[in-house]
């Protein structure tokens, strides 16, 4: 396709340049504050939704009673910093209820070595978990599909392990599925001192609209 060929030409010549400027401390700290208006600009919109009460009463530290599944969704990428965190807290969360098992939604790149769920597994399994308490989806290309292909496997019932700036949607997109979903919270690091949270917070906050609306569509 040409225009996935221009797309490809203009990363390759603007990309890294980009990057460059994005990742000086002024940018990120230009760009972190100018988030934290975006969110108080949409903070009447996100009344309007319902979305500060739509996982009111959802978040645990525990799983409840008959939730036998946890559900972690991948990131994208690998990159420890962050899918660690997610990983080292279903590990924390396992070491409280054995019984749980873990659906480990990622992607998969055709060709490669390159596997979000088999990561997570090995990452696991590394530190205890047996084998067959873990289910692989290689196909959790976003939030809406983990959810979609964790529901065809039969979970009706999980929590949902992800990091603060995830978890809210993460949670009602499984529940507007029909899930009955629990958030447990990664810890994650402050809004102004990581170097790219911005960009999470907004594009999340967007994500979230999207969702939402086009389910009400």
């Amino acid at each position: 396709m040409a225009w996935k060929q221009r797309l490809t030409a203009w990363e390759d010549t603007w990309g890294d340049a980009w990057e460059d400027v994005l990742d000086t401390p002024v940018v990120n700290r230009i760009m972190s504050l100018l988030a934290i208006v975006f969110y108080l600009v949409c903070l009447p919109v996100d009344f309007l939704l319902g979305i500060p009460f739509r996982c009111f009463g959802r978040f645990r530290t525990t799983a409840p009673e008959g939730v036998e599944w946890a559900v972690i969704p991948g990131c994208g990428y690998i990159l420890p910093y962050e899918i660690g965190e997610r990983l080292d807290a279903a590990l924390r969360l396992y070491a409280d209820c054995p019984r749980l098992r873990f659906f480990l939604s990622g992607t998969e790149r055709p060709g490669t070595d390159y596997s979000e769920p088999r990561y997570m597994a090995d990452y696991l399994t590394a530190r205890g978990v047996p084998p067959e308490n873990i289910l692989r989806d290689g196909e959790g290309f976003n939030t809406r599909l983990t959810f979609e292909n964790a529901k065809k496997n039969g979970i009706r019932r999980c929590m949902v392990l992800s990091n603060d700036f995830h978890l809210l949607r993460c949670v009602d997109t499984a529940r507007r599925l029909g899930l009955d979903a629990y958030a447990y919270r990664v810890p994650y690091v402050n809004l102004l001192s990581h170097p790219y949270r911005w960009r999470y917070w907004v594009r999340e906050k967007l994500a979230f609209y999207w969702g939402y609306l086009r389910d009400r569509g």
